[in-house]
């Protein structure tokens, strides 16, 4: 599939592959492709197509977009997709999982969801205590603030640490992102993250969910709260003990991208099996034992 010309503003990058199956990359909230880590390596090498979409509001220079807006331009993304490939999955980092999760709870067509460090609770041990009143502060109109990315900027790794907090004091960007959220934007994800916790019951999509215990931005209470609440009967969860908030490109980057790729590849023959299975057996009618 060749991006038309017309097409190309849609996309922050699309890899064509040859494999069939196309997967959407959700970074986080303003964030870029380097904050996926090695995962669009590793999905050119199993030869999977990969998209990372251009959402008004959500991505960086976009503009200000509500997040109903973010949720409608990538279900039509995956509706587009669809119509190409024989399957599309979602993978997201932190605000990029829960609108990967908002996207699914509206379209069952995901063939499955890769969530990392999902952001439902902002309760981390490093988020400040008065991050609960920002909302209540944008709602009174006061809305000139931006709030500041600080230490230890997601990542356990030290060299990784140093080398972002010099980035950030020169350009104040690094290579996970803007260090500088508006409050528009800020708000907007957390009436994001209010809409994805009221649906969570209407996932059906396999879930592979990847999470730091020492996440310092989300608690352990959030793949807790997901696994008690999504219906997908294939939910898959694995913690990480070396690693903060950006699991992606911390000390455990290399275990998140192969767990990623081996999940896709396990959906996508699972789904080849039942389809063979549906095709070669014989209709089955199924009683239960009492009836007649």
């Amino acid at each position: 599939m060749t991006v038309p010309i017309d097409q190309q503003d849609r996309y922050e990058t699309f890899y064509q592959g040859n494999s069939g199956h196309v997967v959407i990359l959700l970074p986080g909230l303003c964030g870029s492709e380097l904050e996926m880590g090695v995962i669009p390596r590793l999905l050119r090498q199993s030869d999977h197509s990969y998209v990372i979409p251009r959402i008004p509001g959500y991505s960086a220079h976009t503009g200000l977009k509500d997040y109903q807006e973010w949720i409608e331009t990538v279900d039509q993304l995956v509706y587009d997709l669809n119509s190409s490939y024989k399957s599309v999955s979602l993978v997201g980092l932190s605000m990029g999982a829960t609108l990967a999760l908002a996207v699914s709870e509206r379209n069952a067509n995901i063939k499955c969801l890769s969530l990392l460090s999902t952001v439902i609770f902002f309760d981390g041990w490093s988020v400040p205590w008065y991050y609960p009143f920002l909302s209540f502060i944008y709602k009174l109109g006061v809305r000139n603030w931006h709030y500041k990315e600080s230490e230890p900027f997601g990542v356990k790794n030290k060299d990784l640490r140093r080398h972002i907090r010099k980035a950030v004091m020169a350009n104040s960007v690094s290579e996970l992102g803007a260090a500088h959220l508006p409050a528009k934007h800020l708000y907007q994800s957390l009436q994001l993250v209010a809409a994805t916790k009221k649906n969570l019951e209407d996932i059906t999509s396999d879930v592979l969910i990847i999470h730091a215990i020492d996440d310092e931005t989300a608690s352990p209470k959030n793949p807790d709260f997901l696994i008690s609440k999504i219906a997908s009967e294939t939910c898959r969860v694995i913690w990480l003990g070396n690693s903060y908030h950006m699991i992606t490109v911390d000390n455990e980057r290399e275990v998140v991208a192969n767990e990623v790729i081996k999940f896709i590849g396990l959906s996508i023959q699972k789904e080849e099996a039942l389809n063979h299975y549906d095709l070669e057996s014989p209709i089955l009618i199924i009683k239960n034992r009492h009836e007649g």
